[in-house]
């Protein structure tokens, strides 16, 4: 990949519009401030700096520009993630990036196996007649072949040793056979086909690798479950996968973030309604590791459960673990006349359902509608037990504007005029439970923001000078020159190397900046880079930058007296007079230029 290229796609992102994707960003002084997205935290520590275009964590210490954010954040190598940005900013990139994930051998062995019984049950579907009945199926539910395609569904008989056969043929051990989820195994140890006469679904990671399978079951007299998932295997573990994240993912910058279905069958209708963005858990209850995984993919989430009272039920249950994510904003879907996705869909028209998912309550909005449920506000008793549980709802709003519009709302439900509820608002705060995960408000940024160094890093005068004339040199050219032509060395091994790399990179370079020069570094120097630039040094005077490259140059001479003096004592009790003698000598001489740089300093 050229380095043009990567600059190109580099200085064509905003850090700030992409890592806003995922980060709550507030202005605060010359930086932009938010939860820190790689450690749980209720206080701000992770700032962006737009006007060099890199990013720091006060917190855990990352720091970087836009790609090393993205490769810390989706776990991808240094082109994976220039092919990302590439991707936000709309920039052909002209060359294939082939994905860099290390996984054990085992894990790669299992995911060959399982694509191979994926293409073959798909081939079943749709090109043999023992697949009629199931095509049929999916036909009669609306599914048209490209949608069969795309999601690559497939079909297995009623034949419970068709399955082994297959990977038999293909010289499958028997270890990796019982490995793949794929067989149930009797008492003597033989395998047989776990799925049988079902429509199946595969079940993808987020890279898009097939990685468990979902079958449907055909006769729905059948005394089998309905649904069945594979097992708990080394790639499958149901509560960490959202069906169709691998294609959504892709979608939801364009698309208004993710949509969340209860089943994958929702998402399979929504998709060929044209809605690309839906993802869903494997017919199981959401889970707070799902919702951690849409926080790194989006910062939106709309949930469009069934509109029946079970429905919804899960919908305010799914509420409550987003609550704990305050990386995500959130809005509910309530489908009308207790419907599903695919019955709307069905019963209005793609382009209505498109309509509809655009109507969305918020988390209050939706829990005022949701607590209205299954009461008798004709009972002045109901009536007053909604409105206690509606105003400590509306009690969690600070918005004034919003509280309003909330009020309203349950005014025009109960009856009651809105400010005569707003009354009992102060009473109802009391008594409200405080969120799971509160909200901040911006004020004064933590001290290692405007520069003061970590409690846990107590830095002296002259590291605290070596970091500053490494932050001028990577600004001022001509201060970079000097200390280069006066053989000036920094007496900390890490910042020396920082110099020498910067030098380099800025003689190649046409227009040198430390954005760039992450890009070049040694990675586990990045974060330290990204630390010494991220406040703007202030501008000083000669004098001043004369007094910090004079305090340097007395540490260096300590650091090398101490280190003369150690050798010349380990010389004398060896009795090797000769080596010590000629350390004596560098020691003398370190002592009198140390003495000069002190009586400079003076």
């Amino acid at each position: 990949m050229p380095t043009e290229v990567i600059d190109q796609v580099r200085s064509s992102v905003n850090i700030a519009d992409y890592i806003g994707q995922y980060v709550q960003l507030h202005k605060q002084g010359q930086n932009l401030f938010g939860l820190c997205p790689f450690v749980p935290e209720n206080t701000p520590s992770f700032s962006v700096n737009e006007s060099k275009q890199i990013f720091n964590c006060f917190s855990c210490h990352r720091g970087g520009n836009v790609f090393k954010f993205v490769q810390e954040y989706e776990h991808l190598s240094f082109p994976e993630a220039v092919a990302k940005v590439a991707q936000f900013a709309n920039i052909p990139l002209g060359v294939t990036i082939t994905p860099q994930r290390q996984e054990p051998p085992e894990i790669t062995k299992q995911k060959a196996i399982l694509r191979q019984v994926t293409d073959m049950m798909h081939h079943l579907l749709v090109n043999t007649t023992s697949g009629e009945a199931a095509l049929a199926y999916l036909t009669k539910r609306g599914l048209s072949q490209a949608t069969i395609d795309h999601f690559e569904i497939g079909y297995v008989p009623g034949d419970r040793q068709l399955m082994k056969k297959f990977l038999d043929n293909r010289e499958v051990s028997y270890d990796d056979q019982r490995q793949s989820g794929l067989f149930a195994e009797d008492d003597q140890g033989q395998l047989y086909d776990r799925f049988n006469d079902r429509v199946m679904f595969p079940l993808k990671d987020q890279y898009g690798d097939v990685i468990g399978f979902s079958g449907r079951v055909l006769d729905a007299q059948a005394s089998q479950a309905k649904y069945l998932n594979s097992p708990e295997t080394q790639l499958f573990n149901k509560s960490e996968v959202l069906f169709n994240l691998d294609q959504a993912k892709n979608q939801f910058k364009d698309n208004g973030g993710a949509v969340l279905f209860e089943g994958f069958m929702d998402v399979i209708s929504a998709y060929q309604a044209g809605v690309p963005t839906g993802v869903a858990s494997m017919g199981t209850s959401l889970t707070a590791e799902q919702v951690s995984i849409i926080a790194k993919q989006t910062r939106h989430l709309t949930i469009c459960y069934d509109g029946d009272a079970p429905g919804q039920h899960a919908a305010d249950r799914a509420l409550g673990l987003v609550g704990n994510q305050p990386r995500l904003e959130v809005g509910v879907v309530v489908l009308p006349d207790g419907q599903d996705p695919d019955e709307y869909i069905k019963a209005h028209d793609a382009e209505a359902f498109q309509k509809q998912l655009k109507h969305t309550l918020t988390p209050i909005g939706f829990r005022l509608a949701y607590l209205a449920q299954d009461r008798d506000l004709s009972s002045d008793q109901a009536k007053l037990d909604y409105i206690d549980a509606g105003l400590k709802e509306v009690a969690r709003e600070a918005d004034p504007v919003a509280q309003s519009v909330y009020l309203d709302q349950m005014s025009q439900l109960t009856g009651v005029p809105a400010a005569t509820l707003a009354q009992s608002l102060p009473q109802a705060l009391q008594t409200a439970p405080a969120p799971a995960v509160p909200d901040w408000q911006p004020g004064p940024p933590p001290p290692e923001a405007v520069g003061q160094a970590a409690p846990a890093q107590r830095l002296d005068r002259s590291e605290k000078a070596e970091r500053e004339l490494l932050a001028l040199s990577f600004h001022d050219a001509n201060l970079a020159r000097r200390l280069h032509q006066d053989d000036f060395a920094f007496p900390d091994a890490q910042y020396q190397a920082i110099f020498d790399a910067w030098l380099s990179y800025a003689q190649a370079s046409d227009e040198p900046t430390v954005a760039g020069f992450l890009d070049q570094i040694d990675p586990q120097l990045g974060p330290l880079v990204t630390t010494i630039d991220f406040r703007d040094a202030p501008q000083m005077p000669d004098e001043a930058i004369d007094d910090m490259i004079l305090m340097v140059h007395r540490r260096q001479l300590t650091q090398e007296s101490a280190r003369v003096k150690q050798q010349m004592n380990q010389a004398t009790q060896l009795g090797d007079k000769q080596t010590a003698d000629a350390m004596l000598m560098q020691y003398i001489e370190l002592q009198r230029q140390l003495k000069a740089a002190i009586d400079n300093e003076l």
